[in-house]
């Protein structure tokens, strides 16, 4: 399950974090007092999404509040339309890690399941917004949607609002480059290959976590030994090509150029990951690596022979130096 699960909470511990965190709704023993909340899925955490959440948050300190992210455990299409979930764009650890650097107080992680797709707009706002969490101030997106089948918007917010006792604050859309910043778009970027149009959505560069694991070491007999990764969650992965990435392995940064595709050149039946990282030689299977992607080299293609693949791959690296010593 793509969620975030309490090993990914415990994690949150090692960094500098000002942040509580309430695993469930079951966790939260007396309704918060006065509190601005920020309510969505925040899958990606896009730039959108950041001024939703800083809006609450300087809410919160002008009115003497406490601020809160209320958000899920998963996507609810994990439940409402298991197959059509979308690719995740975070991982639970970098959700966790992004929050805590809004500098919000609280984050409210509710179990979405059936019982809470169930609930009706009205017994939302009754238990959860104002019985559990007690809002006084409420933070929504323009297509906020909520409630069973969807049925709650923010009209239905803006009637409530008094017989709840909260504020509504309903934020226009941010627009990067005339597009609205929604994960929706930001998937279709990562999808096309455009990683420098997802960074510029995201404000931070779309980054894949995996797992090192055993290829079939072709990479290493034509001298270019690569790490296959294995996501540790349903990412979306980028379009088929050659990418300028970089790779942080055990804390340390490095440069890579990594591959997405079928391998054409050598008869590839499955998809694969594969980063080439630049002045590293040492055995990281199973390591997790987190991969930056900076921008896009090339799409992948078939050549004629290993020697004109190598050599294309000696240009891939160089170009992923250029790149790197021109930024």
């Amino acid at each position: 399950m793509d969620s975030l699960h309490p090993s990914s909470i415990s994690r949150l511990s090692t960094l500098d974090s000002r942040l509580r965190i309430w695993p469930g709704l079951a966790s939260i023993r007396e309704p918060f007092p006065n509190v601005s909340v920020a309510i969505g899925v925040f899958d990606g955490i896009h730039l959108g999404h950041q001024a939703l959440i800083k809006a609450a948050v300087a809410d919160a300190r002008a009115h003497n509040r406490e601020s809160l992210v209320f958000t899920f455990d998963r996507h609810p299409a994990e439940v409402t339309e298991p197959t059509r979930v979308p690719g995740y764009i975070t991982t639970p650890e970098q959700r966790l890690a992004i929050f805590n650097e809004l500098e919000i107080d609280h984050l409210v992680i509710a179990h979405f399941d059936e019982q809470f797709r169930e609930l009706s707009p009205e017994s939302f706002l009754h238990f959860v917004m104002s019985g559990v969490l007690g809002a006084r101030a409420v933070f929504v997106g323009q297509d906020f949607r909520f409630g069973r089948f969807h049925s709650g918007n923010v009209e239905y917010l803006r009637e409530a609002a008094t017989r709840y006792g909260y504020t509504l604050n309903v934020l226009d859309p941010v627009m990067v480059d005339g597009v609205k910043a929604s994960s929706s778009h930001v998937r279709e970027l990562i999808r096309a290959g455009q990683v420098k149009d997802a960074t510029d959505a995201l404000g931070r560069p779309f980054t894949l976590v995996g797992t090192v694991v055993e290829g079939k070491k072709l990479g290493r007999t034509l001298g270019f030994p690569t790490a296959n990764l294995q996501p540790i969650i349903r990412q979306v992965l980028p379009a088929d090509g050659i990418y300028a990435t970089c790779v942080m392995v055990d804390g340390v940064w490095h440069l890579g150029a990594l591959s997405v595709g079928l391998r054409p050149t050598v008869n590839g039946k499955h998809r694969t990951v594969e980063v080439y990282i630049l002045d590293f030689d040492a055995d990281i299977y199973g390591h997790a690596l987190d991969v930056e992607f900076i921008s896009r080299l090339r799409e992948e293609r078939k050549f004629e022979s290993l020697d004109l693949l190598v050599e294309q791959m000696h240009l891939d690296v160089a170009e992923v130096r250029a790149r790197f010593s021109e930024g």
